[in-house]
């Protein structure tokens, strides 16, 4: 019998009609101490948590024409753990923190959004299973179409 716990915790707070700050916390634990090779491995941190600060529908008005910012910047930290894969693939992962964000702009005149962003902003080259590739930053631009007109 394997037996695991943990809970999470989440909270969101709006303010000034466009913004918000909000975070998380996970927490899970492995109880059983299982040495059965068939059992598969917990491979979860212990404790992680998330905050960000973001906003959305910002109207910013550049002479005749009207668009509409927003933003997001968020922190991880992800405490490190034991990853148990097959034996060759059973090691320490070791405790990092990652920043992302994001900025976008909607263009009603032409029914458009742009999104400039990065996950990783910093390059904190980190791995997420023993044995596999560091992962580094990665930076995004997108262009969105809506088919439906805004006012």
């Amino acid at each position: 019998t394997v037996t695991t716990q943990g809970f999470a915790l989440g909270l969101n707070y709006y303010f000034a009609n466009y913004f918000m700050v909000q975070g998380n916390y996970s927490w899970n634990k492995l109880n059983t101490a299982e040495t059965d090779p068939i059992v598969p491995a917990f491979n979860t941190p212990e404790h992680k948590f998330n905050v960000g600060f973001s906003a959305r529908d910002i109207p910013l008005h550049i002479g005749s024409k009207r668009n509409v910012w927003g933003f997001n910047v968020n922190y991880k930290w992800i405490e490190g753990f034991t990853y148990e894969g097959f034996s060759q693939f059973t090691g320490d992962i070791p405790t990092y923190s990652l920043l992302d964000a994001q900025i976008n702009c909607s263009i009603f005149r032409t029914n458009t959004t742009l999104k400039l962003g990065a996950s990783n902003l910093l390059n904190n080259k980190q791995f997420q299973v023993y044995g596999g590739p560091r992962i580094g930053r990665m930076a995004y631009l997108s262009m969105v179409y809506n088919f439906q007109k805004k006012d």
